[in-house]
């Protein structure tokens, strides 16, 4: 296995360093990432390949794609069944991804829907993997490893969200632990917390020592002290957020979500809103909403040279009608402009 991924890794990557010429007035980037890299959910840009990682709902693949539009496999195997949430460690040389079942993968199964809560850390060079850490027997009933995010120590903090709680993975030890368990991070019986209507979904570590964390389902962040967890605070808001997904944090100051919702006509649409606070994240503001053309089921954001980049995971489709999911082939990652 291991030779095979050394040797995937150095074909691979020299592909997508040949990709990245390109037009400096792109604003879309369209790929097709075939059946086992369908949906993508996570996106995290690999500065040492140029391109970005993309997961997938649809297989679990972990993909590269160029600037250009080329899709190239990182890692696929039996072990990732819906894959999420990507983190990029360039000062470890580790790529983090969430693993899950929400039995919309070509790999789900009834021994593992809603009881997969897993983080695979992959070698960033090679696509090793270097450990899998396994949060399923924390908990009893269904559990969802969503997104995740890293210290300034290397500890990985991983939302549930279809548990009312945040776990941890201590970077010295390797030891997994529940964070924080509250019931005020999820007022539902879990066993209603699933699909398209998840809890704690996107978060971020912020360098003055605490989380933030989005919920889903009713629009709100949470703040979590790291040195007292169970002291965690809802931000205040002007209003609640629509469907907020993916968080990325831009500057301390400056915090971007993606939101996914309904539309009018009853179609998923969404936008993707910068937020800013002035008093530690004890309170926060909307600086700007930007919705650039193409948005289908954005999820998750990242920053390529301090642009931010969306992926599109078009994931309502999947969820609303699985048997003809695989029609769909061809995705794509927005540039967002903040005016």
């Amino acid at each position: 296995m291991r030779n095979r991924l050394l040797k995937a890794g150095l074909v691979v990557l020299p592909l997508i360093y040949a990709a990245e010429v390109h037009a400096q007035d792109v604003t879309t980037i369209p790929f097709s990432p075939g059946l086992q890299g369908g949906y993508p959910e996570g996106i995290a840009w690999n500065a040492r390949a140029g391109a970005f990682f993309v997961s997938s709902l649809r297989g679990g693949q972990i993909g590269l794609v160029s600037p250009g539009g080329e899709y190239a496999k990182f890692f696929d195997d039996d072990r990732l069944i819906t894959s999420s949430g990507i983190v990029v460690d360039a000062e470890r040389n580790r790529v983090l991804v969430c693993n899950e079942d929400v039995g919309i993968s070509t790999k789900s199964s009834e021994s593992t829907r809603t009881r997969v809560a897993q983080v695979l850390e992959f070698d960033l060079d090679t696509g090793a993997v270097r450990h899998v850490h396994d949060f399923s027997s924390l908990t009893d009933g269904p559990i969802l490893a969503n997104d995740l995010t890293i210290d300034g120590e290397g500890s990985i903090y991983v939302t549930d969200s279809f548990q009312p709680q945040i776990y941890k993975v201590d970077h010295d030890t390797k030891a997994v632990s529940v964070l924080v368990r509250s019931e005020r991070l999820m007022p539902a019986d879990p066993a209603e917390a699933v699909g398209t209507k998840p809890y704690l979904n996107g978060i971020v570590y912020h360098p003055d020592g605490f989380l933030i964390a989005s919920d889903y389902s009713r629009g709100l962040l949470w703040k979590v002290p790291l040195n007292d967890p169970q002291a965690l605070v809802e931000v205040r808001l002007p209003q609640p957020l629509k469907g907020p997904d993916g968080l990325l944090l831009k500057s301390p100051t400056e915090l971007v979500a993606v939101q996914s919702f309904p539309a009018d006509d009853g179609s998923m649409t969404g936008d993707v809103t910068l937020i800013a606070s002035s008093d530690r994240w004890e309170s926060a503001r909307i600086e700007a909403v930007a919705t650039p053309d193409g948005l289908d089921g954005p999820t998750t954001a990242t920053l390529r040279d301090d642009e931010v980049w969306v992926v599109n995971s078009r994931f309502p489709q999947i969820f609303a009608d699985p048997a003809n999911a695989d029609r769909t082939t061809e995705f794509s990652i927005v540039k967002v402009p903040f005016e």
